[in-house]
């Protein structure tokens, strides 16, 4: 088949050019000299968080540092946040965006480059980008503004490893209301980080000073200022709108009055009195736009009925009446959050009808202009939800294929479940969303609504469920349903467009999960062809994820081990180029991990764990979760690390049972058996596999799902009942799975070791040899170590004879055989054995050990005399002679003519 495709012309999620421009410099500002010297004091702490209220000045104070940033020739970048950017694909691309913006790449060419072909997914995305900042040449500042609103564990996990680590040159300074979950205190405790809280933001008398001072109009008095500065307590917006309102005589007059408010009482005093101060004209414009979200001139003539909006809103900037530029064309403001929800209070105190008729006006004018985001917000709070529909409608298409469904979930929740199911395509977009989130009881309504709408429609049209309800089916682990409707689904020669590309991309991903649950590898890749053009034509970032790993499992299970791994490096790095952090990458991440596992690369597994964890735990389809949680918790166990490979464990059974993931709970438990057994804990074992073990036969029949190649319950059973000496039943079991699905080669090699182990507790040293060999040929080519390892000290053992008797072939070899002895010595490395030891430690046979004519035939042996001369020369049938050639390879510990004459001339037994 041939290779798919990495590079998609995908179109990317929308950057809201708004949210990366730092606030224009207000000409009123304060310096804030002291908060300006503690940071730049002496070395600037790699973090800085102010952390504070609304009101506190923190957005004006991270301008005011930029600035100072800026003059000190670092290389600044700006990022407002809010709480879309929870959505982690949302975040991703606009923080490639900030870092194209530091870095001077495009934010569509930032990230291409050889150089992030195989070290990138080593190190993770925020070594990556460490490795970009430290780049830029000279110092970095990076300013994140209304951190708070980050809720997203993955995003905070992302956060958190990168500030731990920012290099010499990178600073960044946080503004929050809250403290956000980023490791705060390890990097206090390191010096590494300081954070200026509310009582560090005010004002001091001074500051207050020079604010009226520069603010002359005012006329205060020092007693006036002090009194301001006694009620305010330096509070900056309090301060302000002390300043806007003392043109009131009221509001002179009533400063002693005031003195016992508390600080919300305060500020709606002020606000009230600034707010009267304005004319009427104005005072409607403030009130109407207040419900806005951004502000601009356009649409503030459509909510006011004005047509001067943009020489308003500049007014309103330069007076400071708490109206800021979100760019710096000046076309999108927005107000001070404090003042905002002051100013709505009092609309909706005054009319709730004005507050409809400019939320619909809104909703209409941003849906005119292909603003989604906000034409939901304003069409919801308007109750229009004909037109929220209409616009999440649309949306969905994009959000879907490009794995933004936190954003979808979202909107859909705020949404009556009847408005949605008038249209049977947005229930089907929205079911994606929901089942890939797993909301099982979100999406319950949802998919019994459209079980009701099965078999008809087309895909075409987004009217034909049948594709989302097998994926649903899937979800859940129900493969025989899930399988059953797919196989209605015609996925070959299509010629989709749009989500219906998106759809078939993901149907064809499950048509070709099917072909290789049965073993038809040719088949199943035929389908991922499909799949990768499909994901192509509809720039399916979320469908492409899986059709990338499904296919390197391919490798893995017909035993390309290496192929796939290097596949999947190549595949996470180019994800990683794009900071993809999400759903995309749940099931790519997950496939990586057991590549990882199977190659022995332990560290990194545990590295590329901790990195997507929350990703997988919280999107991955069942299989690919389980891979990935064995993988990891293997992976600590191989390191010494039971405590934390067994809370790796329990986490697994405990996200299988909140799904009711019966088959996999299975598999948890046979992993347990199999811990139990490595230490030779028969009883622990026997008894874990007594609960549970009889609830799972026939789950799956025909089907084998193929994290059941690396545990499940038919290795489970053969293995419990080698190590429990019940060897018929085991060499049954065996026997019969050596006759299912033969091109599973890494199946196979498993197989093999167990009947490896078998024949040897059963004293067949012989046989116990051939198999090992032909798990090892198997293995050999695709470099497979844990597949051998993980079955503990008994094959260990055996794999230490296997490499002894190899060593004491001394003679001339074939390239083969070499090969084979290097393989044998990863494998114990591997294992925790000292290879030099191990051979000067083996056994030497001994000469007495052979009788005169096992001499004799062993000496007509090297002089290269045929078995029927042999026979000939002393008499005896040609059966008799092999008979001898058979005791003396066993008393020589060989297995080949080569090997005993190799060990006969090291004993010198021959010349």
């Amino acid at each position: 088949m041939a290779r798919i495709p990495l590079k998609l012309d995908r179109q990317r999620a929308e950057v809201q050019a708004h949210k990366l421009s730092a606030p224009s410099s207000y000409a009123g500002a304060i310096p804030r000299q002291g908060i300006l010297s503690k940071v730049f004091a002496t070395t600037v702490p790699r973090l800085v968080l102010l952390h504070a209220p609304a009101g506190h000045g923190k957005s004006t104070t991270l301008q005011q540092l930029k600035a100072l940033c800026d003059e000190r020739g670092y290389q600044t970048a700006w990022y407002v946040l809010d709480e879309a950017d929870n959505d982690a694909r949302r975040f991703s691309v606009h923080f490639q965006a900030l870092m194209a913006s530091l870095t001077g790449d495009s934010a569509a060419d930032g990230f291409a480059g050889e150089e992030f072909a195989t070290e990138t997914v080593a190190v993770g995305r925020y070594d990556w980008v460490l490795d970009r900042l430290f780049r830029v040449g000279r110092p970095v500042a990076v300013f994140l503004d209304d951190f708070q609103f980050l809720t997203n564990k993955s995003i905070l996990g992302f956060c958190r490893k990168l500030f731990e680590r920012l290099p010499d040159n990178v600073r960044f300074f946080i503004a929050s209301r809250s403290l956000p979950e980023i490791g705060l205190s390890r990097l206090l405790v390191g010096n590494r980080a300081l954070i200026l809280r509310a009582e560090d933001l005010r004002f001091s008398f001074q500051e207050v000073e020079r604010f009226f001072e520069v603010h002359k109009d005012t006329n205060v008095t020092n007693a006036e200022i002090e009194s301001i500065y006694c009620r305010t307590e330096g509070w900056p917006a309090a301060l302000q709108l002390f300043k806007l309102s003392l043109a009131s005589p009221s509001v002179r007059s009533s400063l002693e009055d005031v003195s016992a408010c508390p600080p919300r009482e305060l500020t709606d005093y002020l606000a009230d009195s600034v707010l009267s101060l304005q004319p009427p004209d104005l005072q409607d414009f403030l009130l109407r736009t207040s419900l806005l979200t951004r502000l601009t001139a356009p649409l503030c003539d459509a909510v006011t009925g004005r047509t001067d909006s943009q020489h308003v809103l500049k007014e309103l900037e330069r007076s400071g009446l708490f109206v800021r530029a979100l760019d710096a064309q000046r076309r999108w403001f927005t107000y001070h959050p404090l003042f905002s929800s002051f100013l709505i209070e009092q609309l909706i105190n005054r009319s709730r009808f004005i507050g409809l008729e400019v939320h619909r006006t809104a909703a209409r004018w941003h849906m005119s202009q292909g603003n989604f985001e906000e034409t939901l917000h304003h069409a919801i709070e308007c109750k229009d939800f004909a037109l929220a529909v209409e616009a999440l409608n649309i949306w969905s298409s994009r959000l879907i294929a490009d794995a933004q469904l936190a954003t979808v979930e979202r909107w859909f929740v705020r949404l009556p479940f009847g408005e949605v199911a008038k249209h049977l395509d947005l229930s089907i977009k929205t079911a994606y969303a929901l089942v890939f989130l797993r909301r099982k009881q979100k999406a319950q309504p949802l998919l019994q609504f459209l079980a009701n709408h099965r078999a008809g429609g087309s895909v075409a049209g987004t009217t034909n469920p049948d594709i989302v309800l097998a994926m649903a089916a899937v979800s859940v682990d129900d493969l025989e349903s899930a399988f059953a409707i797919i196989e209605r689904v015609s996925v070959c020669n299509c010629s989709p467009e749009g989500f219906s590309a998106f759809e078939l991309g993901a149907a064809a991903n499950l048509t070709s999960y099917r072909a290789m649950t049965l073993g038809n590898f040719e088949e199943a890749r035929e389908y991922l062809a499909f799949a990768s053009a499909y994901n192509e034509r509809g720039s399916a970032t979320f469908s492409r994820g899986y059709t990338l790993a499904v296919t390197g499992v391919m490798q893995i299970l017909s035993g390309e081990l290496n192929n796939a791994l290097a596949r999947y490096r190549e595949d996470m790095a180019e994800q990683e180029l794009h900071l993809a952090e999400s759903f995309a990458l749940a099931a790519l991440a997950s496939c990586y991990l057991w590549a990882l596992y199977e190659a022995n690369e332990l560290e990194l597994v545990q590295a590329v764990f901790g990195q997507y964890h929350d990703i997988i735990a919280e999107s991955a389809l069942p299989d690919f979760l389980v891979v990935a949680y064995l993988s990891a918790g293997r992976a600590h166990e191989a390191l010494g690390q039971s405590i934390q490979a067994t809370e790796i464990l329990d986490e697994l059974e405990s996200i299988c049972y909140r799904n009711g993931w019966s088959r996999l709970i299975g598999s948890v438990n046979w992993e347990r058996a199999r811990r139990s057994l490595v230490v030779g804990a028969i009883d622990q074992a026997q008894a874990i596999a007594a609960h549970f073990a009889s609830k799972e036969e026939g789950r799956h029949g025909r089907w084998l799902p193929f994290s059941e190649d690396m545990e499940g319950a038919s290795l489970g059973r053969i293995r419990l009942a080698i190590h429990a000496g019940n060897f018929d039943a085991a060499s049954r079991a065996l026997n019969a799975e050596f006759e299912r699905q033969p091109a599973r080669v890494r199946r196979r090699i498993k197989l093999h070791a167990l009947d490896a182990l078998l024949r040897s507790r059963m004293g067949m040293r012989e046989a116990s040899s051939r198999a090992l060999r032909g798990a090892l040929q198997l293995a050999e080519p695709g470099r497979y170590v844990r597949v051998f390892v993980e079955e503990g000290p008994a094959l260990h053992r055996l794999l230490q004879d296997e490499y002894q008797a190899l060593a004491a072939a001394h003679m001339p070899r074939e390239a083969k055989a070499e090969s084979q002895q290097q393989f044998l010595r990863v494998l114990l490395q591997a294992a925790g054995i000292d290879v030099a030891q191990a051979v000067e430690s083996s056994p030497m046979p001994s000469c007495e050990a052979l009788t005169s004519r096992e001499k004799q035939i062993l000496r007509y042996l090297a002089n290269g005399v045929s078995n029927r001369e042999m026979a000939e020369r002393i008499f005896v049938s040609e059966n008799t002679v092999k008979f001898h050639l058979k005791n003396i390879y066993s008393k020589l510990q060989v297995n080949t003519r080569v090997q005993a004459l190799s060990a006969a001339r090291l004993m010198g037994l021959i010349g």
